[in-house]
């Protein structure tokens, strides 16, 4: 932890308990850390590095073994996390609030080791989005990645009418929500397994492989036709990882 000087005794008991809850709802063991104090106004109040160890139980062929035919999942609504620490950040009202979708991935991970399902490799959306993963696993196969605008799920909330202009879901982060590509035929399953986990309760099959296309990337939006989906560029919203 890198902390700067005068920050709150509350709030870093409250981040540390949150950290404790957060290892023993994931059956994992927090073994060491260290702390470094900073002078006040070099870091915005707290910066936590973290890094795991591991045993590898569920091998896959990575990105480069996609093929035409699988077939995309994601386990949630995209871009959670990013419009929950932008709504934080500038007190934009939502209703209902919005919340975070931060969150073990191993419960989801586990039930689909469970049933079974080839899973083809998987990628936490984090910065970037849902965009930026499928850019790099378009990069690495060769193949286009289509997805079906409307079959992406979205939170329930209503933005307030003096919120910003809408951003592109998938391009907006998530911190508890993979793709998932799997073999043509087993999405079914796929989703059976995962909507049997809360974290994943609300996976969706969003698209699939094709052969080269227009772009590495494209969407099938409200008209219909296939359309580029560009790589994510700058910074839309505040760095959050």
């Amino acid at each position: 932890m890198i902390i700067e000087e005068g920050f709150p005794f509350a709030e870093l008991r409250s981040i540390l308990a949150s950290a404790a809850n957060a290892a023993q709802a994931a059956g994992v063991s927090i073994v060491t850390g260290d702390t470094k104090v900073v002078p006040r106004g070099a870091v915005d109040g707290l910066f936590i590095n973290t890094a795991g160890l591991g045993e590898l139980i569920f091998p896959m062929p990575g990105p480069s073994g996609l093929t035409v035919g699988d077939e995309l999942l994601v386990s949630g609504p995209l871009g959670r996390h990013g419009m929950a620490v932008l709504a934080a950040r500038e007190s934009l009202p939502f209703d209902p609030p919005l919340e975070s979708d931060s969150a073990s991935l191993f419960p989801a991970v586990e039930a689909l080791r469970l049933a079974g399902v080839p899973v083809k490799t998987l990628r936490d959306a984090t910065r970037g989005g849902g965009a930026a993963v499928l850019h790099e696993w378009a990069d690495a196969c060769n193949f286009s990645l289509a997805v079906e605008d409307s079959a992406v799920p979205v939170t329930c909330a209503s933005p307030a009418p003096s919120s910003p202009p809408r951003l592109d879901r998938l391009h907006v982060p998530c911190h508890g929500t993979p793709v998932t590509p799997v073999p043509p035929g087993t999405a079914n399953a796929a989703l059976n397994a995962l909507h049997s986990v809360p974290v994943s309760a609300g996976a969706a099959r969003i698209g699939e492989v094709i052969p080269r296309e227009i772009a590495p990337v494209v969407v099938r939006r409200a008209l219909k036709r296939l359309v580029p989906l560009d790589e994510p560029l700058g910074a839309p919203l505040p760095r959050i990882c």
